[in-house]
């Protein structure tokens, strides 16, 4: 019985705590959204982007190397830049590959920085959306008569796309 009536003071009494704490309270969040030029790069399907690429010899003597990639620039301006982040180096060990080229669409862009003018128009106004041609290209490593060249060859290319002013 005291157990019973315990129980029930407990209960009454938190009933009206909270009831004494039951004013409005008020909480804000501060909410902002930005709308900048935006630029997505991917291969032509949309969806993904290249990890990692061979390039392939242009004859039996293997002194040359290439790849060409398709790569599809969405943009809400009509212009942007491309630059390498860092110049292409494929190395073996001690050996490299030499004269590196990156030329994307018309615009040899090994380097330094160049601007690239959009002409075809995306599924909304004012956006832009076409697909280019990334051409890759390297000479085979320099070596003395009879030494070793044989080996596989690797580096990363890091382009850098950016909105213009």
């Amino acid at each position: 019985m005291n157990v019973s009536r315990l129980i029930l003071a407990l209960c009454l009494g938190s009933t009206l705590v909270s009831m004494a704490h039951a004013d409005p309270l008020s909480k804000k969040i501060m909410l902002t959204a930005q709308i900048n030029d935006a630029i997505f790069v991917s291969k032509p399907d949309g969806s993904t982007w290249y990890s990692t690429e061979e390039l392939y010899a242009d004859n039996y003597k293997q002194t040359h190397f290439s790849r060409t990639l398709p790569v599809r620039v969405y943009s809400t301006k009509a212009d942007f830049n491309v630059s390498l982040a860092q110049p292409l180096q494929m190395l073996n060990g001690a050996l490299m590959l030499q004269n590196p080229s990156v030329v994307f669409g018309a615009a040899d862009f090994t380097h330094g920085s160049k601007k690239i003018t959009q002409t075809s128009p995306g599924p909304e106004a004012g956006t832009f959306d076409q697909t280019y041609e990334l051409k890759i290209g390297v000479d085979g490593p320099t070596v003395a008569t009879g030494e070793n060249r044989n080996g596989s060859y690797s580096g990363e290319l890091v382009m850098l796309f950016e909105p213009t002013p």
